[in-house]
C-alpha cells in the first residue's frame, strides 16, 4: 500500500479522534491498535450499541469509532519496531511483517494500570480491577463468590457500581485513600467547577455503593493478601489501626493509572517525572510533538488527564500535523483549535485534585517488604533489588544485567517503574534524575519466523 501522511498506533479515543480530524482535513491516515476491535478501555465494548443512558463521551466515541471505517484500519495489529525516522513495521496475527514509511507518527497509547507489588499479589484469585471491568465490558463475565476491590482511585468506585448494576454486589470496598482535610474538600469543590459532570457521576457512584450496603474501610493498610495455592483473604489494619481480616475468593486491586510510554521510550523520546501524577510521561509541546521530530503524542500515554481530554489532544495532534504537511495554514489551524483548547483545559484543571485525593499507596516502593516479588516474569523480589542497589547496580539498565528483573515477557512494563523507586528510595537520587530501563524492539513478543521473514535489505531490525 502507498505510506500514509499520518500514522496512529492506538485505538482508544484519542487515536481515534485524531483519526477523524486528520481524515477531514484531506490526510491519508493509518491506524493500528492491537485489539480485535478499536475503542480503548473507555469504549471497549462499545461498537454500534449505544445504550440509551450513555455518557457523552460515550456517544461521541461511538460517533468516533464509525467514521473509523472509512480509513485504512488494522484492528489486532502491534508495533514490532519504530525507528527514528518514523519506519515502523507492523503486524497482525500470524501474517508477514509490514513495514510503513509514515510522515508523521502519532502514538496514542493510553495508560496501564499502576502494576501493584504486592504480598500474595501474584496468587490465583487476585487481579487488577481495571481487567476485570473490561472483562465486564467486553464479554459480560462476571466475578463470583466474595470479591474485595483493594486499592486507591475511582475506578474502584465504578468498577464497584458496574458489578452491583450487573447484580453482584462486592463483599467489600478496602480503600487505601488517606484521610481527606477540610481543606482538601474545599479544593475539590472549587476544583469541581472545571469538570461539573464528573463530580455527578462520583456522587452517583458512592451513592449506589451506599445504597447496595457495601462494607467500607477507610485509610487502610498494611494490605497482604492470604493464601497459599490462591487468594483466599485479605489482612489489613482499618483507620483505627485495628487488625482486619476478610475472606475472599477474588481481589481486584487498583492504585491508579500511568502513561502507556513503552513506545516512546523505545525511540529515546525524553520524558520527566511528574510529582503529582506519580509517574513518567513523555516531554511534548502544545501540539503533543515530542522532543524528536515528527513523533506526537496524545491522550493518557502523554501524561493521564482522562477521556475528555485524551479526545481534545487527539484533535489538536492531528491539527498540528495537517498544518506541517502543508493542508492547512497556521490561521485555519489556531481557529480550529480554539474549541478543543478551552475544553482540554477545563478537563486538566480538575487533575490536580484527583491527584492529590486519589495517591498511590499499595505500591510505594520505599514500603514493600523484601519479600514482595516486584518482577513476576523472573520472579525478582524487593530484596534483591535492594541487594544489588547495594552492590553498586544504582542504575535501571545495570541493575537489569544484576538481577534480570524487567526481561521477562512483559518487558518491563510491570516492574520497571517500581525498580526506579527502589533506586530512589534506596540512594537518596530524585525520580527526575534516573533513567529508566532501556526498551528494545520487538515492542511485543511475536514469533521468531515473523522477524525471519523480514526482506534482506531489512536485515538490521
Amino acid at each position: 500500500m502507498t505510506d500514509p501522511d499520518l500514522l496512529i498506533i492506538g485505538g482508544g479515543i484519542a487515536g481515534l479522534a485524531a483519526a477523524r480530524t486528520a481524515r477531514n482535513l484531506g490526510l491519508g491516515v493509518t491506524l493500528a491498535d492491537d485489539r480485535p476491535a478499536v475503542g480503548g478501555n473507555i469504549l471497549a465494548g462499545v461498537g454500534g450499541n449505544v445504550p440509551d443512558k450513555a455518557s457523552a463521551i460515550v456517544r461521541r466515541g461511538a460517533a468516533l469509532i464509525e467514521a473509523a471505517s472509512k480509513i485504512d484500519l488494522r484492528s489486532g495489529t502491534q508495533a514490532l519496531r519504530i525507528d527514528a525516522d518514523l519506519t515502523t513495521q507492523l503486524v497482525t496475527g500470524a501474517a508477514p511483517v509490514e513495514t510503513l514509511h509514515p510522515k508523521r507518527l502519532l502514538l496514542a497509547t493510553g495508560a496501564l494500570e499502576r502494576p501493584v507489588p504486592l504480598k500474595g499479589g501474584t496468587l490465583p484469585g487476585v487481579m487488577m480491577a481495571g481487567a476485570a471491568q473490561l472483562l465486564l465490558k467486553t464479554s459480560g463475565a462476571l466475578p463470583t463468590g466474595r470479591t474485595i476491590l483493594a486499592g486507591s482511585g475511582p475506578l474502584l468506585y465504578l468498577v464497584a457500581k458496574q458489578m452491583i448494576s450487573a447484580g453482584v454486589t462486592p463483599a467489600a470496598l478496602v480503600e487505601t485513600t488517606p484521610r481527606q482535610s477540610l481543606r482538601d474538600g474545599l479544593a475539590g469543590i472549587v476544583a469541581a467547577r472545571h469538570a461539573p459532570e464528573m463530580l455527578w457521576q462520583g456522587a452517583a457512584m458512592l451513592l449506589a455503593l451506599r445504597r447496595a450496603g457495601v462494607p467500607w474501610y477507610r485509610q487502610a493498610s498494611e494490605l497482604t493478601v492470604l493464601g497459599e495455592e490462591r487468594a483466599e483473604g485479605l489482612r489489613f489494619r482499618d483507620a483505627q489501626g485495628v487488625p482486619q481480616k476478610l475472606r475472599a475468593d477474588l481481589i481486584l486491586l487498583h492504585d491508579g493509572v500511568i502513561p502507556n510510554d513503552h513506545a516512546t521510550r523505545s525511540l529515546g523520546c525524553a520524558e520527566i517525572w511528574h510529582d503529582g501524577r506519580q509517574a513518567y510521561q513523555p516531554q511534548a509541546d502544545l501540539w503533543g510533538e515530542t522532543r524528536l521530530p515528527g513523533v506526537f503524542v496524545a491522550g493518557d500515554c502523554a501524561g493521564v488527564t482522562g477521556a475528555a481530554a485524551a479526545e481534545q489532544a487527539g484533535i489538536l495532534a492531528a491539527l498540528q500535523i495537517a498544518y506541517q504537511l502543508g493542508q492547512i495554514d497556521a490561521a485555519r489551524r489556531d481557529a480550529l483549535a480554539c474549541s478543543p483548547r478551552r475544553i482540554l483545559k477545563r478537563q486538566t484543571a480538575f487533575r490536580p485534585f484527583l491527584e492529590a485525593r486519589y495517591p498511590p499507596r499499595l505500591s510505594v516502593p520505599a514500603a514493600l517488604d523484601d519479600a514482595v516479588i516486584v518482577c513476576r516474569c523472573e520472579n525478582v523480589t524487593a530484596g534483591a533489588l535492594r541487594a544489588a542497589i547495594r552492590h553498586g547496580a544504582t542504575g535501571a539498565d545495570q541493575l537489569k544485567s544484576f538481577t534480570r528483573c524487567g526481561m521477562g515477557r512483559c518487558q518491563g512494563r510491570s516492574c520497571a517503574l517500581a525498580m526506579t523507586g527502589l533506586i530512589a528510595s534506596e540512594t537518596g537520587t530524585a525520580m527526575n534524575d534516573l533513567r529508566r530501563q532501556s526498551v528494545r524492539a520487538p515492542l511485543k513478543p511475536v514469533p521468531l519466523g515473523q522477524i525471519a521473514g523480514l526482506p534482506a535489505m531489512e536485515e538490521g531490525a
